[in-house]
């Protein structure tokens, strides 16, 4: 089955005395571990009340392509006239009219999720159920949530049952639910039902019985959250065991044999493989085994083996013989390994990007369009994570590099080096900051920061487009952080 998540946190509310501590951690933190369990994962962040609306009308859309759709909360809730809603940045909350009018409500969630008409519906709601309580707890004005209808397929949990508190720490950086949540989601093949007995076991022994959680549900038939089942992928028109591939068997056939020697991780039996490749029957090769092909020629290469880099070096001449009609489905094996792992997950760091330089040259080649809109298909829930998505015709990623000029302390006080300070995509500031300063930082040539660089984007060297605050030709060393991480940041919110 395939599987898609909302999953949104507000902390950062307008008063001070509002906001909370871990919300946006708990979202993050949830997030990252659907996304590792085969969920494709929309997040939102710090959202006001018009980017909640469009959040939830967009998963509403993209739902009625997902067989499971989940649907999680961090932030505060509130019970107006009997009603629940979950409130945004900007929510109201002078009174009641207010609130109402500047928050979300709870049941239209629950219609666009019936709307879609997944198999499986899961709210899961990190938010309070009780009356106004001191900031560490996540409430505010009015009567907690309410008691909700469950609509048949779907299972409703709360952090808390009603009269109780919902506590927004107690977990290291996670509240007492979502971090129960988080302990209890990998336990292998444990039933929904199962899985949020052992939550509510966890949250009321740490709270010391001041909060227990609690679900409405009419689920129909079985669900984990961990069955080794969920792959990211949508509609691909090939067999499960190619996509979740560690889970691939031979049948004995000729390229069955050959796909087998490529995995051996064996250069011995690799290149033999590689050779007879030349002299199979092509047109008895369907779809799905191309697929899988391309996906192990890549996992080859990546691994050293000479053959196979000599494939991926000539990569246009010899695709050419691999179509069936406009589709290549070799090299839709070969993108997809780039991003997608053997269980048919989406990778989110550590990208197989070694031989990117080769293989995106294939993007200004039209007969190869097809492969890169279907690669760019598959990355469009994951743009959280991916810096740059080829695409034909090829486009090229714009990124502002600020240094400043510093002493050498290893070269002499009369020697500079030039400090990296910032690295920006579309005025978004992706470079993680300095740890601990100097202690913090390593040296290395230019040429070596542009390869780090490139690494951590997946953008091939013919794409990327720098602009420096610096003349190109006068950095020789650059001082950077010791571990450059980069990731996509929501932009800092001015609080009032």
């Amino acid at each position: 089955m395939n599987a898609l998540a909302l999953v949104l946190g507000n902390a950062n509310y307008i008063q001070e005395k509002d906001r909370l501590i871990n919300a946006i951690n708990d979202a993050d933190d949830f997030g990252h571990k659907l996304l590792n369990l085969g969920f494709v994962v929309n997040k939102v962040q710090d959202c006001n009340n018009e980017e909640f609306e469009r959040a939830i009308l967009k998963f509403g859309e993209d739902l009625k392509k997902y067989d499971i759709g989940l649907f999680y909360f961090s932030g505060h809730g509130l019970q107006i006239e009997g009603k629940n809603y979950l409130t945004s940045l900007d929510t109201g909350f002078s009174d009641s009219i207010s609130a109402k009018h500047t928050s979300f409500p709870l049941d239209e969630i629950i219609d666009y999720m019936q709307a879609a008409n997944p198999i499986i519906k899961i709210l899961i709601l990190d938010a309070c159920r009780d009356n106004p309580l001191p900031n560490q707890y996540r409430g505010i004005r009015g009567e907690g949530l309410a008691p909700i209808y469950a609509p048949k397929g779907t299972i409703i949990a709360f952090s808390t049952s009603p009269g109780e508190r919902a506590m927004d720490y107690g977990a290291g950086r996670n509240s007492i639910y979502t971090g129960a949540l988080l302990n209890h989601i990998d336990d292998l093949n444990v039933s929904i039902e199962d899985f949020f007995k052992r939550v509510r076991t966890t949250v009321y022994t740490h709270s010391k019985g001041k909060q227990t959680s609690w679900e409405h549900t009419s689920l129909i038939g079985n669900f984990c959250f961990n069955s080794g089942q969920l792959i990211h992928s949508v509609d691909l028109p090939y067999k499960e065991n190619h996509i979740a591939d560690e889970n691939y068997t031979s049948n004995g056939t000729e390229i069955d044999e050959i796909i087998e020697n490529l995995r051996s991780h064996d250069w011995y039996i690799q290149q033999p493989a590689i050779q007879k490749l030349s002299k199979v029957t092509k047109k008895k090769i369907d779809e799905s085994y191309r697929f899988l092909l391309g996906r192990n020629i890549l996992q080859t290469a990546n691994g050293g083996e000479f053959s196979a880099n000599s494939i991926i070096k000539n990569l246009d001449s010899w695709l050419s013989d691999w179509f069936i009609g406009e589709e290549n489905h070799v090299l839709n094996g070969i993108l997809f390994e780039i991003y997608f792992n053997s269980k048919g997950q989406f990778r989110q760091t550590n990208f197989k990007n070694e031989l990117i330089d080769e293989i995106f040259k294939l993007q200004t080649v039209e007969k190869y369009k097809e492969s890169f809109e279907f690669i760019n298909k598959q990355l469009s829930p994951f743009t959280e994570f991916v810096f740059y998505v080829p695409s034909y015709p090829a486009v090229t990623l714009p990124i502002e590099v600020t240094f400043e000029e510093i002493p050498d302390s290893f070269r002499g006080k009369d020697k500079t080096v030039h400090r990296l300070t910032s690295v920006k995509y579309q005025d978004f500031e992706l470079m993680e900051p300095y740890l601990d300063g100097d202690l913090d930082s390593i040296s290395v040539k230019y040429e070596k920061f542009i390869e780090n660089l490139r690494t951590q984007l997946t953008v091939p060297k013919d794409n990327l487009r720098l602009s420096l605050n610096i003349k190109e030709n006068e950095i020789k060393i650059v001082n950077m952080p010791w571990e450059l991480k980069l990731t996509k940041r929501k932009k800092q919110q001015t609080l009032t």
